[in-house]
């Protein structure tokens, strides 16, 4: 294969970037080992204090401290008094503990740096009480409006001067004041700034209530934060908190319910399958994590074309280890350019705090798993009854399938070989288990902070010998170098690993399922019952006697990946902040799969059982992959306040690349034995490997106008290794406006009820790579395209590609957003409501009314031809209280978004009615369409007088019991031209989702409830669930039984008994089969995602085991579901028509988490 080396040229020389990264490399890991010396270092100096004092002097105090440690204290003689004195008794106590309670009573400072104690003065508390006589002197107690408890460090200010104290451990403060008329400003993070004028007032307490608003919590959005009062975006975000109190495996799990404008949606809920997600129900992502980007709508992306969505990735990481989850929904997403036409999702890792000690933790939970629903599958009985009602219903004698007296026996099921086999029981597992384990140590030191975490997941799934197991590790360090510059590392490791059977095709999982269907009640998984022997069943590859490793074999994935993500920054004193960072990421995914031969037999009588099938050749196959990701960048910030107006300025250049290595091998060894692959009988082989580059140039410029008016501009320059010269680069830029109404004057009015009130809008474009391989744009042959025998010989044949596309560049994706914010009644109440428009142009498209010879053997290339675009509507609605002891909160969330197809290159139809069926010009997109069910024939004598030919066939089909279809086009005949909308498309994600949760605390005790649902979505019954015998296996048991038959099935004059289904046939067949609004079903659902339970043990009893929080709790996901598909037995979230997916877990869990 020929390789191809595309790069992007800086100036006239191409940049080495490796010899630069192998330089940046070894002294950035020579600095963080100074760093780390420095952590462990500091931390041996972190003594406990065993210490009992009473009324000594304070040089006293400071000596006996010294004589029992490591510590020395610094201050100048005239910093203490000799008047002052200490009483204390502590054990087992931080010097921190110690030296605070010390000088609660003193007007005294310390600063603890290694060894070293500094004590000092308290500055503010020294101004004030050298005020003149005519001076006011003030104290008192600020306490937590919703639990009582002192507030220790909260800021106690006299308005409008530098004089002030903060509060003591205890609460407490005292302050001196110039005049009765001075106002008190008391502020503390977290709660509402209170002012008090002081009167003739000495002692004032104060009650601070919590800001609900959380107006001043920064935000993680496109290269930057930004505080949220300021962001003009449509931007959401997920908290720690409330990612880590879902215990899902994935981390979609996690995230349902809890977004407006994300839909996550679990098709398929195998062990490590992960939810999709959605935004705007636009398609795949982009997913930025820790500043690295992964997946997008690409198919081209290096992680999809090596088997590993983005997606996936995301479902990959270890949520303790997120600090918050970022969605960019509108402009705010044209940062990230030609991969974020879908939405973007940012991840930030945790990192550890500077100053701190190291604090422990651990999580874990061990759940039991249960399916929520599967259809119940006819038992022996009803699959025989049947089967005799089939063929009566189709003319055929029913004594040749089972005589009376047989059928008899199967009713009654009591007699030795007619007792009947449930495959549902023989299959799926009940109870079983789901853990997960993780400990995670942060803190940090005067230069160094970090964050380690390693965490283990394994989740068993419901059929025997299938498992899923993870292991993730994160290391998070900076260091600061010097004052301005500091070096910081992000790593981190996965190894995941999912264990099949050797079962034939390639989803061992479907097997598994698709078997409880194809066998048939009535056969046993063993011959004779023997279990020495597999029985030859109906579809005996999928016999559940099988499924284990030991008999069918093994397929197992194996992926390992690491990514270290290296980065420098440096701040310059006025105001520009430069950060590089390089990032290397290996992906390494091993398949190995051993098909062993195996017998099966049927038994003969006498113990006799003879060999009738089985796998006589054994099968080998391994593939491996090796993905090595390359990311650099190099970002300057810039801000700057001057007067009433603020700016930030952000540049930045980007370069990505990947390597890709794969390589596949097929044998059919000699032996079951040796897990060997033999090369010598190999029969497949496989080897590819490709390389791929991007580059971008990104500009980003915040502007604020007395905090009040609003502006972000935006853009990037991006390129592409997929496009031809010429059509490499795109410009992809955006712009919003913020105005927050409550900051003017006229609104002051409203303020007591409206506290906040902000308007924003955005317009801006992002790109997709669309309908474009690699080269496509070089002309070249397909090899290995058919061929031909010349004199005997085998020629192998290859054909001209097609005409090079040339002609092709960006789908542009144009996105309008507005939205409100608004906070109410003291920010309990805030509410936020987007309203977008989203159009896509230049979709690749051919030009079909140039036509080519078909001799040529290809079609005109791709070119942007095409139009679509969504529209719709979002809004979320929290309300955060407290009533005494009991604080609470409610959210509510809703998303509407609708797909439409708007112009395509000049589509052609044959007639009028072909455009009304077949157009998709200026249509919603993806609608299902079928026959409109208006009744059911009641009897037969209705069948003969109906005029109107039901099924084509001059109604000689019908019986009592089948659709009566709507004759739209009032012609006599029911056909094709009869069809008409009757439902939303089917697979798709629903096109109105909701969700919300439920938080109460009480005294130690929390309740969570996280819910979720969706709306304007369609589900077909279709192949097993809705043909009776579908392919000769077996039914639901509701088909069987729920039915129109005669009460007795061998006498063709018997009564008709009505049913909600047809009566039966076998197989696809008959006039009900027709795609129609009985089968078709809009589904709408309410599912319970998560509820948890906990407590946590007060500290008072902690605190004497060396523990200070302990956290218990009960947790059960997917517990019950309110939908309209319920009677059909299947997940409302299911896509898949007959329901063979690895179906809902109801899981139930019980966890702790611990502190140290």
């Amino acid at each position: 294969m020929n390789k191809y080396h595309i790069s992007f040229p800086i100036g006239e020389q191409k940049l080495d970037v490796k010899k630069y990264v192998i330089v940046f490399m070894r002294v950035f890991l020579l600095l963080i080992t100074i760093g780390l010396g420095s952590v462990f270092g500091n931390n041996s100096y972190a003594q406990k204090l065993n210490i009992d004092v009473n009324e000594v002097s304070i040089t006293d105090f400071f000596e006996e401290i010294q004589k029992n440690s490591e510590y020395v204290f610094f201050y100048k003689d005239d910093v203490l008094d000799t008047s002052y004195t200490v009483s204390l008794k502590a054990e087992d106590a931080t010097i921190e503990s110690v030296l605070t309670q010390a000088f609660k009573a003193l007007p005294l400072s310390y600063a603890v740096k290694g060894r070293q104690i500094v004590v000092k003065r308290k500055e503010a508390v020294a101004t004030a009480m050298k005020v003149t006589k005519q001076g006011v002197l003030v104290s008192g107690l600020v306490t937590s409006e919703s639990d009582g408890m002192p507030l220790m460090g909260a800021t106690v200010m006299e308005k409008g001067t530098t004089n002030g104290t903060t509060t003591d451990f205890d609460g407490n403060y005292s302050i001196a004041v110039s005049s009765e008329d001075a106002v008190l400003v008391i502020t503390f993070m977290g709660f509402v700034k209170q002012e008090i004028t002081v009167g003739d007032q000495t002692e004032i307490n104060v009650v601070l209530k919590e800001d609900f608003s959380q107006l001043d919590d920064v935000v993680v959005v496109g290269y930057g934060t930004q505080k949220k009062e300021d962001v003009t975006g449509a931007v959401s975000e997920v908290k720690s908190e409330d990612i880590v109190r879902t215990a899902s495996t994935t981390t979609a799990g996690a995230l349902a319910g809890k977004v407006q404008g994300v839909t996550i949606r679990a098709k398929d809920a195998r062990p490590g399958r992960g939810a999709s997600v959605e935004i705007r129900n636009m398609g795949n992502p982009l997913f930025v994590i820790d500043g690295v980007a992964y997946g997008g709508q690409t198919g081209n992306d290096w992680v999809q074309s090596s088997n590993v969505s983005g997606n996936d990735i995301f479902n990959s990481l270890n949520m303790e280890d997120i600090e918050s989850i970022t969605i960019l929904k509108d402009a705010s997403a044209a940062v990230y350019g030609m991969r974020a036409a879908n939405g973007v999702v940012l991840v930030t890792t945790k990192k550890g705090s500077k100053n701190k000690d190291a604090r422990v933790n651990v999580n874990g939970y061990y759940g039991w798993q249960n399916l929520t629903r599967f259809p119940d599958l006819a038992n022996a009985a009803q699959y025989t009854r049947g089967l005799v009602e089939a063929a009566q219903n189709e003319g055929r004698d029913p004594n040749e399938v089972f005589t009376p007296e047989e059928l008899a026996k199967w009713q009654a099921g009591t007699e030795p070989g007619y007792q009947g086999y449930d495959y549902y029981d023989l299959t799926m597992r009940k109870n079983i288990p789901q853990y997960h384990i993780n400990a995670n140590v942060t803190g940090g030191t005067e230069r160094v902070s970090y964050y380690m975490s390693v965490a283990n997941t394994t989740q068993e799934a419901l059929i025997e010998d299938f498992k899923y197991g993870r292991t993730n590790l994160q290391v998070n360090l900076e260091s600061n170098v010097t004052e301005n510059f500091s070096l910081g590392t992000q790593i981190s490791a996965r190894e995941e690993k999912t264990e099949d059977v050797g079962l034939p095709g390639g989803d061992g999982y479907f097997a598994a399922i698709l078997g409880m269907f194809s066998n048939i009640p009535t056969v046993g998984p063993y011959a004779n019952d023997n279990p020495e022997y597999i029985n030859h069943t109906r579809d005996y590859s999928r016999n559940p006697a099988l499924f284990k490793r030991d008999i069918a074999g093994y397929k197992d994935n194996l992926t390992r990946n690491a990514n270290v993500n290296l980065y420098a920054k440096y701040k310059f004193d006025f105001g520009l902040n430069v950060k590089g960072t390089a990032s290397y990421n290996y992906t390494n995914g091993k398949f190995d799969g051993f098909q062993y031969r195996y017998d099966v037999y049927t038994y003969r009588g006498d113990d006799v059982y003879e060999r009738t099938g089985g796998v006589d050749g054994g099968w080998r196959y391994q593939t491996e992959r090796e993905v090595l990701a390359r990311f650099y960048q190099l970002q300057f910030d810039y801000s700057k306040d001057f007067g009433d107006h603020s700016i930030a300025v952000v540049a930045a250049y980007e370069r990505s690349d990947y390597e890709k290595d794969y390589l596949s091998v097929g044998t059919n060894p000699s032996n079951d034995y040796l897990p060997l692959l033999e090369y010598d009988k190999m029969n497949s082989f496989s080897d590819w490997w490709d390389y791929e580059a991007r580059v971008g140039y990104i500009g980003k410029v915040n502007y604020n106008y007395k905090k009040k008016y609003l502006v972000e501009l935006l853009g990037r320059y991006d390129g592409s290794y997929l496009y031809p010269p010429g059509h490499r680069y795109g410009f992809f830029p955006g712009a919003s406006l913020g105005w927050k109404v409550s900051e003017e004057p006229f609104f002051e009015k409203l303020t007591g009820v409206i506290n906040s009130f902000k308007f924003r809008t955005s317009v801006g474009q992002t790109g997709m790579e669309q309908g474009i391989g690699m080269f496509d744009y070089l002309p070249g042959y397909t090899w290995n395209s058919g061929g031909a025998v010349l004199d005997g010989t085998y020629v192998t044949g290859m054909q001209p590609r097609g005409l090079p596309v040339t002609n092709l560049s960006w789908v542009k994706n144009t996105n309008a957003n507005i939205g409100i914010d608004v906070a109410m009644f003291d920010s309990k109440l805030t509410a936020t409501t987007d309203v977008f428009w989203i159009r896509r142009t230049g979709i690749p498209g051919q030009r079909y009314d140039v036509l080519l010879p078909s001799e040529v053997g290809y079609s005109l290339p791709n070119e942007n031809l095409g139009k679509n675009g969504y529209n719709g509507v979002e809004g979320i609605l929290t309300y955060k209280d407290f009533v005494g002891d009991l604080s609470y909160s409610v959210s509510g969330n809703f998303t509407f978004s609708r797909f439409r197809n708007i112009e395509s290159y000049k589509p052609r139809f044959g007639n009028s009615y072909d455009e009304y069926r077949n157009s998709a010009e200026n249509r919603y997109g993806g609608i299902w369409w079928g026959y409109q069910v208006v009744g059911r024939f009641e009897s037969q004598e209705e069948i003969d007088n109906y005029g109107i030919n039901n099924d084509g066939q001059n109604n000689t089909t019908q019986l009592p019991g089948d659709f009566i279809y709507k004759d739209v086009n009032g012609d006599g005949v029911i056909n094709y031209l009869d069809e008409r909308p009757i439902g939303y498309p089917t697979g798709w994600s629903p096109m109105m989702s909701f969700g919300g949760n439920i938080n109460l605390n009480f005294k130690g005790f929390d309740l969570n409830v996280d819910f979720s649902g969706g709306a304007m979505q369609s589900w077909f019954q279709d192949y097993e669930l809705r043909n009776a015998f579908h392919a000769g296996g077996n039914s639901p048991a509701y088909l069987l039984t729920d039915r129109w038959h005669r009460a007795d099935p061998y006498d063709p004059n018997s009564e008709w008994i009505p049913g909600k289904y047809p009566a039966i046939r076998n197989g696809n067949s008959g006039p009900n089969a027709r795609n129609s609004d009985f089968w078709l079903h809009n589904v709408r659902f309410l599912r319970i995602r998560n509820l948890e339970v906990g407590y946590t043990i007060p500290t008072t009893f902690t605190e004497k085991i060396n523990i200070q929080k302990v956290r218990v709790y009960l947790s059960g996901s997917n517990l019950v579901s309110f939908d309209n598909v319920k009677d059909y037995q299947i997940d409302p979230e299911i896509e898949a028509r007959a329901a063979v997916v690895y179906p809902t877990q109801r899981t139930i869990l019980a966890g702790f988490n611990l502190t140290f």
